[in-house]
């Protein structure tokens, strides 16, 4: 629930920021709250510095301005100190609280990266510098290999469909000779019969 419209405030702050680049907001609305907030002050960081017309209202208006507003016009100051300065505990706590998905997500995460720390941290890993350079020439033995192995692959495959060919010819050779022969002993034994009743 958005009750406070901080989602849709951000979606317009967007909209401004961006222009009508819809490929970029379909993509950033999927994000999470916290770092489109994130990227969205990156690029108003972007706008500020690369802006010459902007700096030089700043400028202006900085001479008008008292110190203590001056401040606020100027996004390179910290977010956090405003937000400490201007948020009520109570939209503090909203704010924590629409984050608090978010924030167990990093925390299982960071648990994670915690628990598995002692695989990049170990002994292993410290004789890669050494191997790398023992790596490389088995690399080229590799890919030649690996040619080899094609070149024969190609030739027994080619060597097996010959075979198979000469099987099924002679395997057709000799169903006709079995027939050649079965027709010569029927036509044999009918001429013995006959030299018999003769």
């Amino acid at each position: 629930m958005d009750e406070h419209g901080f989602e849709a405030r951000l979606r317009h702050v967007e909209h401004i920021l961006v222009g009508q680049q819809a490929l970029y907001l379909a993509r950033a609305t999927k994000l999470p709250l916290l770092q489109r907030m994130d990227a969205l002050r990156k690029e108003l960081q972007t706008v500020y510095k690369g802006n010459k017309g902007i700096q030089d209202f700043i400028d202006k208006c900085n001479l008008i301005i008292d110190d203590v507003h001056a401040k606020l016009l100027n996004p390179a100051n910290s977010t956090f100190l405003m937000e400490r300065e201007f948020l009520a505990p109570e939209a503090k706590l909203e704010l924590v609280m629409a984050a608090l998905e978010d924030m167990e997500t990093f925390a299982k995460q960071v648990k994670q990266v915690k628990s598995l720390e002692h695989v990049v941290s170990g002994v292993d890993f410290e004789a890669v510098q050494t191997l790398g350079p023992q790596l490389t020439p088995l690399e080229a033995i590799h890919s030649d290999q690996a040619r080899e192995l094609n070149e024969l692959t190609h030739k027994v495959s080619s060597l097996m469909d010959n075979y198979n060919g000469l099987i099924n010819t002679l395997s057709e050779i000799f169903i006709s000779w079995d027939d050649i022969l079965g027709t010569m002993e029927s036509h044999v034994s009918a001429l013995e019969r006959k030299k018999e009743v003769v």
